[in-house]
């Protein structure tokens, strides 16, 4: 019972963080919106983590971390500017950010708390998809016919797959800082890129070029002595 509260309240976060990501494409592009939202949420994770857990990060850990940050979030201003994207969509943007930072960080208390990332992510789960469903219920018009209309069966894949990433995330939690693991979390963005060039013959612009680069050198940083 001493971990409900924590459960509770990343499935309140892990809400939050999916209506502001609705709300955010409904004004923006994945192109911007996405590298904004991911990029910024580690900045506030190592902030946080910094004032109220004093992590063991060192100076080239931070550096990496910074550097991952920066490239992500001038990325997404870039494809923002090129979209001609307003305040609205960064500000949704920004906010989605604030909401993983806060799931990522109460996340990783409850699994450390909890001792088993299965077990906190499956009661953690439940109570965000009852109060997701609740929310598009009550206030999304025409909800259920829009989502059988629109049904493929590739949805339950991709829930699959996503479960069983965040399931590892959860694992890392239990044994890295928060900050680092939200970080290398985010340059899957990299392998994106990549694997979109490689097979869905998407072009390699100087922007997706130049954050590649980018994300790489923050890596060596992460994984340098």
């Amino acid at each position: 019972m001493e971990a409900l509260p924590v459960i509770l309240l990343s499935a309140i976060l892990q809400t939050g963080y999916s209506i502001s990501l609705f709300k955010a494409y409904e004004r923006g592009q994945l192109s911007s919106v996405y590298p904004i939202a991911r990029g910024s949420a580690p900045i506030f994770i190592f902030i946080a983590s910094y004032i109220f857990f004093d992590p063991e990060i060192s100076g080239k850990t931070f550096f990496g971390i910074l550097v991952i940050c920066v490239g992500l979030v001038a990325y997404g201003m870039v494809q923002l500017w090129q979209n001609r994207g307003g305040s609205q969509q960064l500000f949704f943007a920004i906010i989605t950010g604030l909401f993983i930072a806060s799931y990522s960080i109460t996340d990783a208390y409850g699994v450390r708390l909890v001792e088993s990332a299965l077990a906190f992510f499956g009661a953690m789960a439940f109570f965000n998809r009852l109060f997701l469903f609740l929310y598009l219920i009550v206030l999304e018009k025409n909800f259920l016919p829009r989502l059988v209309n629109g049904y493929q069966h590739s949805f339950i894949l991709g829930g699959l797959i996503s479960f069983v990433c965040y399931l590892l995330i959860l694992e890392a939690y239990q044994h890295l800082p928060v900050a680092l693991v939200s970080c290398l979390r985010e340059t899957s963005i990299l392998f994106a890129i990549i694997l979109g060039v490689l097979f869905l013959r998407e072009k390699l612009t100087k922007e997706k070029a130049a954050l590649v680069s980018v994300l790489a050198l923050g890596i060596v940083f992460l994984y340098s002595p």
